[in-house]
């Protein structure tokens, strides 16, 4: 890294310490209950748009620090998020997902497949990865809509009808696999903009029952 390009390297938190755990807790807040909506505190100068979130910017500078290795999907390469990311947290850029703690996507689609990424073990469920997932956005569906999926489990009462951009049948069944390996897995943020959703290895995600209908017509 040249010294124009750290003169260059924009900020990062402002007050490192209060803006790092509120965002912390807000994290562990979304994996408590699926499906809610966090707003993370942006940093003054986001690096990482227009091909990343400043949610997901947020989230990765207060988790990441010089024991973390961080993988990042084509898209988000291409910019400057990666080095901004090693500048502030000391944490290692991987070329291999499959070892990464952590994995940044740009969508769904370049999410490479959960089973090729860290699971942890039964004796440390916490040494898996962890994914960050941008996306367009998303919203509340009902059982009608082909693009919803259903979320269950621990933190949601009843079921959570959700339509998430990237989200589909594909991702619902590699998540299914995936639990058949519980407490193994991974714990999945979607971001958008400055908002954050946790999608926990521990939800039960299912496909709306009209779109499991229409699939065996």
């Amino acid at each position: 890294m040249t010294a124009h390009s750290l003169q260059d390297m924009a900020p990062g938190f402002v007050d490192i310490t209060v803006q790092s755990q509120g965002v912390f807790r807000s994290a562990l807040d979304a994996l408590a209950r699926p499906g809610s909506i966090a707003r993370l505190p942006s940093v003054p100068a986001n690096p990482v748009l227009p091909r990343g979130s400043s949610a997901a910017a947020s989230l990765l500078l207060a988790l990441l620090d010089q024991d973390c290795s961080l993988w990042v999907s084509p898209a988000l390469a291409a910019g400057h998020g990666a080095a901004w990311l090693r500048f502030h947290t000391g944490c290692t850029i991987t070329c291999d997902h499959r070892t990464a703690d952590f994995v940044w996507a740009a969508s769904f689609l370049e999410l490479p497949p959960l089973s090729d990424l860290k699971q942890g073990s039964a004796e440390y469920p916490d040494q898996s990865a962890t994914c960050v997932v941008d996306v367009v956005g998303w919203q509340l569906g009902a059982p009608t809509d082909p693009r919803a999926v259903e979320l269950r489990g621990p933190g949601i009462r009843d079921v959570l009808c959700l339509c998430v951009d990237g989200l589909d049948r594909h991702f619902v069944q590699q998540h299914h696999a995936m639990q058949l390996h519980a407490p193994c897995g991974v714990d999945i943020y979607c971001c958008s903009g400055d908002a954050l959703m946790g999608l926990p290895r521990s939800v039960r995600l299912s496909v709306c029952d009209a779109v499991e209908a229409a699939a065996c017509m």
